[in-house]
C-alpha cells in the first residue's frame, strides 16, 4: 500500500508497542486481532503535529474499518476520543498538539524497542 510518505522505523516500533500494550483489540468495535495483524495505530493528531507523534494519548488501536470510518468522520472521532479520555485530558492533548516540537526518531526507536521487549 502506497501512503505518499515514508514510514520511519520509530513509527513501526511505536505501533507494535501500542498494539501489544493495548491487547491487540480494536478500541472502537472491540474486535480482537491475534498478534495485532489487521490492527492499525491511529493518530488523532496527524504527522504535522510532531509534539504528540509518540504521545500514547494521541494514539488509538483501530481495525482498518474503524480507522477508515474515523478518517471519513473526524467530528465523530473527536466525540469518541473526548468521551474516552474525558474533557480535561482531551483539552490537554489539544494543547500539547499545538506546541512546537521536533521528534527524535533515534531516541524514540530506542525507547519503544526497550518498552516492547518489557511487555
Amino acid at each position: 500500500m502506497a501512503f505518499g510518505f515514508k514510514l520511519r522505523k520509530s513509527d513501526t516500533i511505536y505501533s507494535q508497542w501500542l498494539r501489544k500494550k493495548r491487547g491487540y483489540r480494536c478500541e472502537r468495535c472491540k474486535t480482537p486481532y491475534e498478534g495485532g495483524k489487521g490492527l492499525e495505530c491511529s493518530h488523532f493528531y496527524g504527522r504535522a503535529r510532531e509534539s504528540v507523534r509518540f504521545d500514547e494519548e494521541n494514539t488509538d488501536c483501530l481495525c482498518a474499518g474503524c480507522h477508515q470510518y474515523f478518517t471519513a468522520n473526524p467530528a465523530e472521532y473527536a466525540e469518541w476520543k473526548e468521551r474516552r479520555m474525558g474533557t480535561r485530558a482531551y483539552n490537554a492533548l489539544r494543547i500539547r498538539a499545538n506546541l512546537p516540537g521536533k521528534r527524535d526518531d533515534k531516541l524514540m526507536e530506542m525507547v519503544f524497542t526497550k518498552l516492547l521487549k518489557e511487555l
